[in-house]
């Protein structure tokens, strides 16, 4: 018979619930979002906090998981209200204010700009404005359902990826970047990046130009102190072979310009869904992705009725997380329908001061 001396099943109590309570402290520890992790949110404000623990939590709960995050670009991860001088200041979102820009600045670039838009008329500022404001629903002219992101798509025809490069550095040192990043947000996928779980950009904007924006941000902008973000999502010039933007452009040419060919890789389907912002058009992207890599997409972030069925189509999985940043149009349709799935930003979470200022390096 075994014997055990006077208290020790006291002994044995107390030692296993210290253990247990060691565990228990481990494992909260290990979800608990560090500063350092993400720099540029305000873990003063019990509210943003909270949210972030949200998030933080799902990343750590599925980064040994096969799946993949999905994040939207313009009003997502950058600001897309970017006045436009030479319009009285109207806004646009990036990719039509950079083209824009290059319009206006096309004599002091040492490339062709936009060579197909150079026409007989001798109006070429006048033409890329005009077709611009068009295919942004920014005139009277009644819609006509014109394909607007294969059209954004051909003003780059007979333009090369080294130029969306050299014209996007040149327009966001002018344009003062610091003042376009939602850093909260990269903060985010920086955390995603890390923890080893794959991240699409899933975007109506250009793919190459989206890649050229982000070495821009990669070589530029602080995670902390000592590091820059690196999001190991594309190379620039983008490569589609490795890269992990879904957008719309052009195919390439043997000579490396763009043609005129609308580049349908991501969305190539049956049922003639053949660009990424057309109703189901990102989610049709989404499940070509997800079929050749055997991973789902349980996490996406989005803005606008253009995301609409890519979060809808997130958030109807099993626990799944999505962000609707400064929600808009019907995306806001959703938040009731998915409330604890999809997490809200405001303006002030995504924008903070102290955003630009530790981008600046102070």
């Amino acid at each position: 018979m075994r014997k055990f001396f006077p208290g020790t099943h006291r002994v044995l109590t107390v030692c296993l619930l210290t253990a247990a309570i060691v565990v228990l402290s481990i494992c909260t520890q290990a979800v608990t979002p560090k500063q350092s992790d993400y720099p540029h949110w305000n873990f003063q404000d019990k509210a943003s906090y909270n949210k972030l623990k949200h998030i933080n939590d799902f990343i750590e709960e599925n980064k040994s998981k096969p799946i993949i995050a999905a994040f939207d670009w313009d009003g997502t991860l950058f600001f897309e209200k970017i006045p436009v001088a030479e319009l009285d200041g109207e806004r646009f979102p990036g990719q039509p204010a950079f083209y824009l820009w290059m319009a206006q600045n096309a004599s002091n670039l040492d490339f062709p700009v936009f060579p197909m838009q150079d026409t007989a008329d001798r109006k070429f500022k006048e033409n890329v404005m005009s077709f611009t404001r068009y295919i942004e629903g920014r005139t009277n002219v009644p819609w006509q359902g014109y394909p607007t992101f294969i059209a954004n798509s051909l003003l780059l025809a007979g333009m090369t990826p080294e130029n969306i490069i050299d014209g996007v550095q040149l327009f966001l040192s002018e344009k003062d970047a610091r003042t376009l990043l939602y850093l909260p947000m990269f903060d985010v996928l920086q955390k995603f990046v890390d923890s080893g779980i794959e991240v699409w950009i899933i975007t109506g904007s250009n793919q190459h130009f989206v890649a050229a924006e982000i070495k821009y941000i990669e070589e530029n902008f602080k995670y902390s102190s000592t590091l820059n973000y690196k999001f190991g999502i594309s190379t620039a010039p983008y490569n589609p072979e490795t890269g992990h933007i879904a957008g719309n452009s052009l195919k390439l040419l043997k000579n490396g310009k763009f043609s005129n060919f609308y580049d349908d890789r991501y969305v190539n389907s049956p049922n003639g869904k053949l660009y990424i912002v057309n109703k189901e058009g990102k989610v049709i992207a989404m499940k070509k992705i997800e079929k050749n890599t055997g991973k789902s997409f349980e996490f996406a972030a989005g803005n606008s009725g253009g995301d609409y069925n890519m979060l809808e189509y997130v958030a109807s999985k099993p626990d799944s997380l999505c962000i609707a940043v400064e929600p808009r149009g019907s995306l806001c349709e959703l938040l009731s329908r998915f409330p604890e799935t999809i997490i809200e930003l405001t303006t002030e979470e995504v924008m903070l001061k102290q955003s630009t200022l530790l981008a600046a390096g102070k």
